[in-house]
């Protein structure tokens, strides 16, 4: 059963706004729960291509690069440490970005990964094709994403959608376990499609025990069945406009494309176009020695 840490957070940044964004939820989130930073940027082969930095500097070899990059990413975290009394690792390293987070998340056995994102306009968008994206599908541990979009900070409703997909459950401890930091509300949408409406009973089933299991915790958790529903990711974004949530807790697709390349349409969507940061859990290999007895669903 998946439930979430947070003394080891990895925050990536690429100094971009966006990244810089992810930096300020990171450390507010290692603040509220005591946890610990590491702020890491990889120079990729193709760092000669981008600038990201203001006044522009001239970098004519990596030595160089990772020299200047690792003075300003001590800058960050001295900022992120003044401004949030939180210990903040940096790290510099060399290689492909993707590969480089999963293998440093691995090494530090790290609880949690903060990425910056980009939103995108239209709904029929399948492909991000970025790190972030990568990263979510191929790293263990789940990851935090938010786009330029996002303006608050903290978490006091926390929006969960469940379908009839056994994985779809995994989240429910971990998104109680968030909640109970932050001693927040938990709105549950249970969605089905046209073809699922004999599942009802099972899916009003579901959302009981989820409000019961939240209640044990003592937490406030209010669940809204839909039916009929045609797009499940656009059902999630629009309920939660409607509550005025402020977090998503979803699981990456178990049917994804490993090549990282591409997530289920339903995760995908959801990052693509949130307004609020999401929370991606990766379903655990062995869904069958993970005991469900309490949000069985039947």
């Amino acid at each position: 059963m998946i439930h979430l840490k947070t003394e080891k957070i990895i925050i990536t940044t690429d100094f971009s706004e966006t990244s810089l964004l992810a930096i300020k939820h990171g450390a507010f989130l290692a603040q509220f729960t005591k946890g610990e930073i590491f702020l890491v940027h990889i120079i990729s082969k193709h760092w000669e291509k981008f600038n990201v930095f203001e006044p522009s500097i001239t970098l004519d070899n990596v030595e160089k690069a990772s020299n200047s990059i690792e003075q300003k990413l001590q800058e960050l975290a001295n900022g992120i440490t003044k401004d949030y009394g939180v210990k903040v690792t940096p790290v510099v390293n060399t290689g492909n970005p993707t590969n480089e987070i999963v293998r440093f998340a691995k090494e530090i056995n790290a609880d949690l990964i903060v990425m910056g994102t980009h939103g995108y306009s239209a709904w029929e968008d399948l492909t991000i094709g970025s790190n972030t994206l990568k990263v979510i599908t191929k790293c263990p541990c789940p990851v935090l994403t938010m786009s330029q979009f996002v303006e608050t900070l903290g978490y006091h409703k926390i929006v969960m959608a469940l379908d009839m997909s056994e994985h779809s459950r995994h989240k429910v401890p971990a998104t109680i376990d968030l909640a109970k930091q932050f001693s927040a509300q938990i709105y549950v949408i249970g969605v089905l499609t046209s073809d699922e409406e004999s599942k009802k009973p099972s899916m009003e089933v579901m959302l009981k025990q989820v409000e019961q299991a939240a209640a044990k915790a003592g937490l406030i958790c209010k669940s809204e069945l839909k039916t009929n529903v045609k797009n499940r990711a656009v059902e999630t974004v629009n309920y939660c406009k409607a509550v005025e949530g402020d977090l998503i807790t979803i699981m990456t697709d178990q049917d994804a494309e490993l090549s990282g390349f591409f997530i289920g349409n339903y995760a995908l969507q959801v990052i693509h176009h949130s307004k609020v940061p999401v929370l991606s859990f990766k379903p655990q290999d062995h869904p069958e020695n993970v005991n469900f007895s309490i949000l069985a669903g039947t």
